[in-house]
C-alpha cells in the first residue's frame, strides 16, 4: 500500500501579509503612533532594504506603541484584519487530512492570538511576545529566537527546520523578505510578493500564489494522491547570512 501523503507533510504559515492580508504591525503603528503613517513605512522600507534587522525594526516600532492601549489595539486589529481569500478552505483541507499546521510569525502575540481566536482558528503559534511591565513600559521578547544570531526576532529557519526531525517534509507559505530564511530551509515553498522575488533570484524552487486557491489545489493533489510529492532538494544556501541555512547546506 502506498504511504499516506498526509503523514509526510507539516505546514507552516506566515501570519502578516500571508494568512491575513495586511501587515498588522504596520497598520497598528499607522493608527496608534504619532505620525504613524510616515514612520511605519520608513521602518518597513529600511527593514526590507537590509539597512536594519527585524529585531531592530521591532524595537523601533514597539517604542512607538502606547502601552496603556494594548487591549484597544488588539480589538482594533480584530476588527480591521481580513483573512486572505481562501484561507478557510486551506485550513479545512489541512485539518481534514490531519496535516500538522502552525503559524510562524515575526509579528506579535498580543494581536495574533485574538485575531485567530475571533476567527475560531486553534493552531500553534510561534511568534515574538509583547508584555506590559509593572512600570508601564512595553517589553519585547523573542522566545523562539536563535541562541546567538540576532538577524531576526523569531528564527523561522530554526523553527521550520526542527519540524523535519520527525521525517515529514516542511511546507512553508510566506510573503516577505523576513520569510526568506524559512524558505531557504523548507522542503516545499509557496511564495508571494517579496518572498516570490527572493526565491526567483536565489534559485529556490517555489509555487507562486496571491490568493490561497492555488495553494489549496496543489496540496489537495498531493494529499489525494493525484500527484507525487516533488523530489527532495538540497536545503539551505551556502552564502546565506542565516546560520541555520548555511548549516543545512553544509549537511546536505
Amino acid at each position: 500500500m502506498a504511504p499516506d501523503p498526509s503523514h509526510a507533510l507539516r505546514m507552516w504559515i506566515d501570519f502578516d501579509g500571508t494568512l491575513v492580508e495586511p501587515n498588522v504591525a504596520i497598520i497598528l503603528v499607522e493608527e496608534f503612533a504619532h505620525n504613524g503613517k510616515v514612520v511605519a513605512h520608513e521602518i518597513d522600507e529600511e527593514l526590507h532594504a537590509g539597512r536594519i534587522t527585524l529585531r531592530q525594526a521591532w524595537e523601533r516600532q514597539v517604542a512607538l506603541l502606547p502601552a496603556d492601549r494594548m487591549d484597544e489595539m488588539a480589538q482594533w486589529a480584530v476588527r480591521n484584519t481580513p483573512f486572505r481569500a481562501g484561507a478557510d478552505a486551506l485550513l479545512a483541507l489541512l485539518a481534514r487530512h490531519r496535516v500538522p499546521t502552525s503559524i510562524v510569525s515575526g509579528g506579535l502575540d498580543f494581536y495574533i492570538d485574538p485575531i485567530l481566536r475571533h476567527a475560531g482558528i486553534d493552531l500553534p503559534v510561534f511568534s515574538d511576545v509583547l508584555r506590559v511591565e509593572p512600570a508601564g513600559s512595553l517589553r519585547l521578547s523573542h522566545p523562539h529566537g536563535h541562541a546567538t544570531c540576532r538577524l531576526c526576532g523569531i528564527c523561522k529557519a530554526q523553527t521550520v527546520q526542527a519540524a523535519g526531525t520527525d521525517g515529514r517534509r516542511s511546507v512553508f507559505a510566506g510573503d516577505g523578505s523576513t520569510d526568506k530564511y524559512a524558505a531557504e530551509v523548507a522542503d516545499i515553498v509557496f511564495a508571494r510578493r517579496r518572498l516570490k522575488g527572493y526565491c526567483e533570484t536565489s534559485g529556490i524552487p517555489h509555487y507562486a500564489f496571491e490568493e490561497f486557491g492555488p495553494v489549496t489545489d496543489q496540496l489537495r493533489r498531493w494529499l489525494d494522491g493525484e500527484e507525487p510529492l516533488p523530489p527532495r532538494r538540497t536545503l539551505g544556501l551556502v552564502d546565506s547570512p542565516c546560520p541555520i541555512s548555511r548549516a543545512s547546506f553544509a549537511a546536505a
